[in-house]
């Protein structure tokens, strides 16, 4: 009986073992692939950064010339029976519960490929 257990014992080892192992080689691929990526993701970042701040710019300078005509239309309401006008401006999307606005990015990436680099040392 004793034999047995440690037959059962030795190839749950080995299953584990392999499975280690295959695991650790998929890890090294992806590890492989993301610094082939980082170039590539690094400027996407800083694109995504550029792009935000473009955004922003460009929203605060269409507000300032809205407010400088005197054009700022107030949405009329609506009763029943009218039909919908187009707005001028866009509703802001609500944040889903429990995320957050990131500032830097840009330094998020470069710190996380930097920390893998480090951990591979």
């Amino acid at each position: 009986m004793s034999f047995l257990i440690d037959i059962a014992i030795l190839v749950l080892l080995v299953g584990t073992l392999t499975y280690a192992w295959v695991v650790d080689r998929r890890v090294r691929v992806l590890m492989a692939a993301l610094r082939d990526l980082e170039p590539m993701i690094g400027s996407f970042s800083a694109a995504v950064d550029k792009s935000e701040s473009t955004v922003s710019a460009l929203r605060d300078a269409g507000e300032q010339a809205a407010d400088s005509r005197g054009r700022r239309q107030r949405e009329p309401e609506l009763s029943r029976g009218e039909a919908a006008s187009f707005r001028t401006t866009r509703d802001r999307p609500s944040r889903p519960v429990g995320t957050a606005s990131v500032s830097g990015k840009s330094e998020l990436v470069r710190g996380f490929f930097e920390t893998v680099r480090n951990r591979e040392a």
